[in-house]
C-alpha cells in the first residue's frame, strides 16, 4: 500500500512514469540484477538520446543538400522532387512534381524544417515569381538550423543533468526507503520516532523531485 501511494504521488508530481516503475522494480531485485538494469536502462536512454540528436541535424543538412543541387543548375522544384532525396516527404514531393505552387510545395515541407519552415517557403515562392537564384540563401538558412540545433542540444544538456540531479538526490534515497519496507515491513506504528519522520521525507522527497522534472520540462518546451 505504501508503494503505491509513493508510486501515484510520484506520478502525479511530474516524475516520468517509466523511472518511478523502474525504481520501483531496481529496489526490489537482487543487488547484481538492479546493477545490470540500472546500466541497461542508462545505455537505453543513451542510445534514444543519439538516435534524436541525429534527427535533429537533418534540416541543416537537407537545405545544404539542396543549396548544393540549385548551385549546379537544378531548380528548386526538381530538387524537391528528386526522389533520391530520402528526407523529402511524399506529399511535397508529389505536389512538387505535379506543378503546385512552391508556397504550397513549401508548406508540405514544414514538418522537415522546424526552425526554417516560413523563411524556406517564402524564399521557394519568391524563386518562382522572380527566377532569383536562391543557393546563398539557402546556405544560411542551413547554418540558421545548425545554429538552433546546436543551442537546442547544450539546452537539453543542462535539463538532463538537472533531472539527473533530481533522481540521485530524491529517487535513490525513496528506492532504499522502498527496499527496506518490502524487506523488512512497515516498522511498528508505535515506534512513532522513526515511522514518522521516514513518511515525511519520503514525502518530501517526491514533491522535491516532482518539482525539479516539471520545471525541467516546463523549460525545454
Amino acid at each position: 500500500m505504501l508503494v503505491m501511494v509513493l508510486a501515484a504521488g510520484a506520478i502525479l508530481l511530474g516524475v516520468p512514469g517509466v523511472i518511478v516503475i523502474g525504481t520501483i522494480v531496481l529496489s526490489l531485485l537482487p543487488a547484481p540484477l538492479a546493477f545490470a538494469g540500472a546500466v541497461a536502462g542508462a545505455v537505453g536512454l543513451a542510445l534514444r538520446k543519439r538516435a534524436r540528436s541525429g534527427r535533429e541535424s537533418d534540416e541543416g543538412e537537407l537545405l545544404r543538400e539542396f543549396s548544393a543541387r540549385v548551385s549546379a543548375g537544378a531548380t528548386i522544384r526538381s530538387t524537391i522532387a528528386d526522389p533520391t532525396i530520402e528526407l523529402v516527404p511524399d506529399h511535397a514531393r508529389r505536389l512538387a512534381t505535379l506543378g503546385w505552387p512552391m508556397a504550397d510545395v513549401g508548406d508540405a515541407l514544414m514538418s522537415v524544417f522546424p526552425v526554417n519552415g516560413a523563411p524556406f517557403r517564402a524564399i521557394c515562392s519568391f524563386s518562382e515569381h522572380t527566377g532569383a537564384a536562391i543557393s546563398a540563401a539557402l546556405g544560411v538558412l542551413a547554418d540558421r538550423a545548425d545554429e538552433a540545433t546546436e543551442l537546442a542540444r547544450q539546452r537539453k544538456v543542462a535539463l538532463a543533468q538537472v533531472k539527473l540531479s533530481a533522481i540521485v538526490v530524491g529517487v535513490v534515497p525513496i528506492a532504499v526507503s522502498i527496499g527496506l519496507v518490502a524487506v523488512r515491513g512497515i516498522p511498528d506504528p508505535g515506534g512513532a520516532v522513526i515511522v514518522i519522520p521516514m513518511m515525511v521525507g519520503i514525502g518530501l522527497q517526491v514533491i522535491g523531485t516532482g518539482i525539479v522534472f516539471k520545471v525541467a520540462s516546463s523549460a525545454n518546451r
